[in-house]
């Protein structure tokens, strides 16, 4: 019977690992600590839109690729991968084709068997659909607190003209009530007739005898 192959589980660990590192949607990015690239995933291509193969062995700088950290901050980043401190930001960036994209940026300092830096991990993630979001729901709530502002304006003593009923607005200006409406609260209006004005309306019409059956 033919022995059994050993099996190292810290083999499987790191089959894991890779594997986890190569199938995220963030860029992952390892760098010695002259900031060669050693590891370039799937998502770092994406991103980037930069091949694996074209990536490696090289600095960013050589790929035309923007440092993932200004020079106005590398001084901070220094600082903290030699406290082995993990460094975040988020950055406005290009993403190659023109458009502007929001990226979450985080470095974190590598070290070797004897705890001494060999390098750095870079994460990137793309946040740009995030940002949109909050955006979009900062628009929103600036809308209705726009909105309940002319709330309490309407809440409040509204002068009305006692013979033609039209509003005086904040500008002194006097508008039909329809138009003050819609100008405060965006409010629209459908129009019809009440059954009361009708019959003052159109009183020959209610005063005719009823048709005979």
């Amino acid at each position: 019977m033919a022995d059994t192959p050993s099996f190292d589980p810290r083999d499987l660990a790191a089959a894991m690992l890779a594997a986890i590192v190569e199938s995220s949607d963030d860029a992952i990015v390892g760098q010695d600590l002259n900031g060669i690239v050693l590891r370039w995933n799937r998502g770092a291509e994406r991103l980037c839109h930069l091949l694996a193969r074209d990536a490696l062995g090289k600095l960013p700088k050589e790929v035309h690729l923007s440092p993932w950290f200004s020079a106005e901050e590398e001084e901070a980043v220094v600082s903290a991968l030699a406290r082995m401190e993990v460094w975040r930001r988020e950055a406005v960036r290009s993403n190659g084709n023109g458009n502007t994209i929001h990226l979450e940026s985080s470095i974190t300092a590598l070290s070797g068997p004897d705890g001494e830096s060999v390098g750095v991990l870079v994460v990137v993630r793309d946040i740009t659909t995030v940002k949109r979001k909050e955006l979009e729901q900062e628009r929103r709530m600036e809308g209705l607190r726009r909105a309940l502002d002319r709330l309490k304006i309407l809440e409040s003593l509204i002068p009305v003209c006692s013979h033609c009923k039209q509003i005086r607005d904040e500008d002194g200006s006097w508008r039909e009530p329809e138009v003050y409406l819609r100008e405060q609260l965006q409010v629209k209006f459908t129009h019809g007739i009440c059954p009361a004005c009708v019959q003052r309306l159109l009183p020959d019409y209610f005063s005719r005898p009823a048709a005979s059956q």
